[in-house]
């Protein structure tokens, strides 16, 4: 009876767990109910977001991060399970199972929601077949399709190793060739690994094309380098790629290939070259000439109506444009230039009367081009003013090919009356600007590679000659590269003889009316006495580049003078300045001046002097630069005079620091100091310029000196000693300082200059670290982008001791570091905590490191890394140690660093990847995890023999 009692409780206490576990479980099932929907709900919202985020990113020319690619794939799977789940009846999800099934997904949401990213996209890429994407304006028509495709049959047949693209100037070659590049840029199918750009043009000669093909190659080129070794060096270089493309744009004449270095034999090297003449192609010995021919009435309309714009398609004006297009006779550049000449414009008159000077103009030229000539002029004639007009004729007076420097440019307009000056020199250059980018929506002006600088087009530039023959009243005469030049005539009034090996100067008449004479880049060696008598117009003189080395003293009788170029001449001293009172610009940059001249002080009118490079200035008389009253910009840089003189009485005739403090207009500095005690006054009134570079040196030249930029505010000391000077309050307001040689940096206040964005140090043997945790504040080099930190033989780390997380370098971009021989580590965990914004490290000659990225045990990701360059470090051992992360990485360039085995490259940087460069020995000595991998990289892998390596002593800018 007991027995059954017992099996009766025992089975009892069996069903109540039972029951209870059962409740327990349904309730708990209850609240995941419930904390699901809440989870799924936030899960959809994110993945809404990011999405929206990527469709914008992919607007803006970026690439989603596979991260997060893998990411959206995981919410969708998850989506697919959970979604039916949530929409089952709540009777059905109370099930025990689905219980069960309902806490693993709950799980998994909760997962994906946890994970959170700080960008969706990076930039893109550019492709791994190491081509140069051109920016063009995409082709137009099924005429331009057709000839693209037929290109590029030709391109891809093994016997066309010489290929010409040749037609009249103007029809289209230089536009399919750019397109062309572009899409070799994205096409999966293309077989070169190298396509090099060369813009040749008539007056190009063998030196030219040469240092494109160089710096293409990153091939450094020394001035006393001959041709032929250069040559050689080329030909070494571009023999270790498997397969090259050589074009050259707007051949004139036979080039010789084998004189450029260029292995035009090679069965792995193709030739494709534009040209408007067939006899170039025979010279060539090109395999296949593909001419290219006008387009089509249906192909011209539609590149006219979209450089028109939507207004050509209202009622009045499409008949007039249909006209306008037609009378270009297909010509590409025609039909753009005059479609830009009519952008946007909506009033029917102004269409007509564009079509009546089309009809009524008579014929200006007499040649093949002549259609050009006729349809780039009326684009000319509809500039709103003479001003401008003679702004875009100004523009031919340099030579053909020429960067034509902007900021000279602007200076000529405003000094000969073109652009009125009467704001300061910044406003003026605004609005310089405003004009320039008005001549280049007009197609009257190109870009040009170099910053601040533009070119005039082949074609636009002899239409601009041609017009100034006949708009005598103008009296524009360009004549560069003439061998045999020409005496202007009575109504010139700019002239231009640049480049015509002029040795010994003519006397002009006495009805000479100039009032711009160019003269730079000739043998010119002395001027006569009588030479200025007769130029008493005159408002700009160019003798830049001469091997003069004084003036007469008929320079008084330029007392219409604004500008005087002067620079890179050989000159030695000028004559009294006093009766140019009406001088604005001055340019002694690179002379050999020693002395400044007598009655410098009387040009009240003077608004920018440049005397940097002046390696030989010793004396300014005092008073001389106080008595500048207008000067905005003066430019001393790397200039020999000393601003703190021994004292004495030659010291009493000199100008002081103290005179620059009177220019109450001056707003752009650029000076070199040998102490630091000018500044202990100054700070006040540094302050209120817009910019200044100031170094603070007793050497004269600085190899790696570079101007301040926009609106930089730089300092420099070098060989200072930091415990004996107080300038803290002038620190505070700079945004770029270099400490290089200088003793006592470990007791400077540098972790609060909050304003400071580059900053370099360089031979300051007392540091050991740059940031500690001793000496940490809120927030350290907040705004910091790029450090350079170069041959510092005691420092040991840059960030000392774990800091709490993002109150220092927290927008450091660049890090450079060169030869410290204590730092073994270049980014330790310490720092890698805080620098989530880096972008590229570089690393050189540090004997000791064995590592550039250290994380130890902890898991830290280098988001945004993508530049990677290490050289010259026999023990580095490795690039990442320990489980960093460097999802973007794009390029990695190594160079004698034998002991470096492996890459921290997986299937996750496929994506970003470009290029890996190093020796073939390195390559081929690197452990890979299989043999799929390393074939994998081996796409990406390009030569860099360690011999053509040069050290890595760039600063960052």
């Amino acid at each position: 009876m007991d027995a059954i009692v017992s099996a009766v409780i025992d089975g009892a206490k069996i069903m109540f767990k039972f029951t209870w576990s059962r409740i327990k479980t349904l309730s708990k099932c209850g609240k995941n109910i419930l904390e699901l929907r809440e989870q799924f709900g936030n899960l959809m919202d994110k993945k809404l977001l990011i999405e929206e985020d990527i469709t914008l990113a992919k607007m803006e020319g970026k690439t989603p991060k596979p991260q997060v690619i893998e990411w959206l794939m995981k919410v969708s799977q998850a989506e697919d399970v959970v979604r039916p789940l949530l929409e089952m009846p709540n009777k059905m999800m109370l099930r025990y199972r689905k219980c069960w099934r309902l806490s693993k997904k709950l799980d998994l949401v909760k997962e994906l929601n946890s994970i959170h990213f700080e960008t969706v996209a990076t930039e893109r890429s550019s492709p791994i077949n190491s081509v140069v994407e051109i920016a063009v304006s995409p082709l137009v028509g099924q005429g331009a399709a057709s000839n693209m495709k037929r290109l590029l049959e030709i391109l891809n047949k093994d016997d066309n190793r010489r290929i010409a693209v040749w037609g009249e100037g103007g029809i289209g070659k230089t536009a399919l060739i750019m397109n062309l590049n572009n899409e070799l840029c994205i096409s999966s199918t293309n077989s070169f690994d190298l396509v090099i750009w060369v813009q040749v043009s008539r007056s190009s000669d063998l030196s030219t094309i040469q240092s494109q093909i160089a710096k293409r190659i990153h091939l450094k080129v020394e001035a006393g380098d001959t041709t032929n070794s250069i040559a050689s060096r080329i030909l070494q270089r571009l023999r270790l790629r498997r397969k090259i493309l050589l074009i050259l744009d707007d051949v004139w004449e036979k080039i010789d290939l084998d004189a450029v270095g260029i292995p035009s034999r090679e069965p792995f090297c193709k030739i494709l070259l534009t040209t408007r003449s067939r006899d170039v192609c025979r010279h060539m010995a090109v395999d296949f000439s593909f001419q290219v021919n006008l387009m089509s009435e249906e192909d011209s309309w539609n590149l006219f109506a979209e450089s028109v714009g939507a207004v050509v398609h209202s009622d009045g004006i499409e008949s007039l444009a249909r006209k306008m297009a037609a009378s270009c006779h297909g010509l590409p550049l025609a039909i753009k230039t005059l479609g830009n000449s009519m952008r946007d414009v909506s009033q029917v008159e102004l269409w007509e009367n564009a079509c009546l000077r089309w009809q009524s103009s008579s014929p200006l030229f007499n040649n093949i081009n002549q259609e050009v000539y006729q349809h780039l002029a009326l684009s000319y004639h509809s500039l709103p003013s003479k001003d401008l007009k003679q702004c875009f004729l100004y523009c031919s007076l340099y030579p053909e090919s020429v960067s034509i420097n902007v900021g000279e440019l602007i200076q000529c307009w405003v000094s000969d009356g073109l652009i009125i000056g009467n704001q300061t020199v910044e406003q003026t250059f605004n609005y310089g600007i405003a004009l320039v980018e008005r001549l280049k929506n007009l197609g009257l002006l190109d870009h040009d590679a170099a910053v601040g600088t533009v070119k005039l087009h082949g074609i636009v530039r002899e239409l601009a000659i041609r017009l100034s023959k006949s708009e005598e009243l103008f009296g524009f005469q360009s004549q560069c590269n003439s061998p045999s030049y020409q005496m202007p005539n009575k109504s010139s009034k700019r002239v231009s003889l640049v480049r015509c090996g002029i040795t010994k100067l003519p006397v002009f008449p006495l009805y000479s009316l100039l009032t711009v004479l160019f003269l730079q880049d000739n043998p010119i060696k002395d001027i006569p006495n009588e030479f200025f008598h007769n130029l008493k117009y005159l408002r700009v003189l160019n003798l830049s580049k001469t091997q003069i080395t004084s003036l007469p003293s008929s320079l008084l009788c330029l007392s219409e003078l604004r500008s005087l170029f002067l620079r890179d001449c050989s000159i030695e001293k000028l004559p009294s300045l006093k009766s140019l009172g009406k001088l604005l610009v001055l340019d002694l940059s690179r002379t050999q001046i020693k002395a400044l001249p007598e009655g410098l002080g009387s040009l009240h009118s003077l608004r920018e002097l440049d005397l940097s490079c002046t390696h030989f200035l010793e004396r300014i008389i005092a008073g001389s630069i106080s008595g500048l009253s207008s000067l905005e910009t003066l430019n001393m840089s790397c200039s020999a005079f000393s601003w703190n003189p021994k004292m004495g009485h030659a010291a009493a005739q000199r100008a002081t620091f103290e005179e620059l403090s009177s220019l109450d207009h001056l707003s752009a500095l650029q000076i070199r100091l040998d102490t630091v005690e000018c500044l202990a006054h100054a700070s006040c009134w540094l302050m209120k310029l817009k910019r200044f570079d100031i170094q603070i040196s007793p050497w004269t030249q600085d190899p790696n000196y570079h101007i301040a930029k926009d609106n930089e505010k730089r300092l420099g000391l070098r060989g200072v000693n930091l415990l004996q000077e107080d300038f803290k309050d002038f620190l505070h307001n700079i945004n770029s300082l270099d400490v290089l040689t200088c003793v006592g940096l470990t007791r400077r206040h540098l972790l609060s200059l909050s304003s400071l964005i580059s900053l370099t140090i360089s031979n300051c043997n007392d540091i050991s670290c740059l940031i500690s945790k001793e000496r940490s504040s809120k927030e350290m080099f907040p705004n910091l982008k790029h450090l350079v930190l170069d041959h510092l033989q005691s420092l040991e780390t840059i960030v000392e001791g774990i800091i709490r997380r993002g109150v220092c370098l927290r927008k450091l971009t660049t890090i450079q570091v060169l030869d410290c021989p204590m730092l073994k580590v270049a980014v330790s965990y310490a720092m890698l905590r805080h620098v989530k914004s880096l972008e590229e490290v570089k690393v050189s000659g540090c004997k000791n490191m064995s590592c550039i990225i250290y994380s130890g045990e902890h898991q830290e990701t280098v988001p945004n890394l993508r530049v990677l360059e290490m050289n010259n470090m026999a023990n580095l051992r490795s690039i990442c140690d320990g489980t960093s992360v460097c999802p973007a990485l794009q390029r990695i360039e190594v160079s004698s660093c034998p002991e470096l085995k492996e890459l921290p490259l997986s299937i996750s940087n496929i994506c970003s990847l470009k290029e890996i460069k190093g020796e073939i020995k390195w390559w081929n000595n690197l452990r890979w995890d299989d043999d799929d991998a390393k074939n994998m990289f081996l796409q990406y892998f390009q030569v860099c023999p360690g011999e053509n390596y040069s050290c890595m002593k760039g600063k960052y800018k």
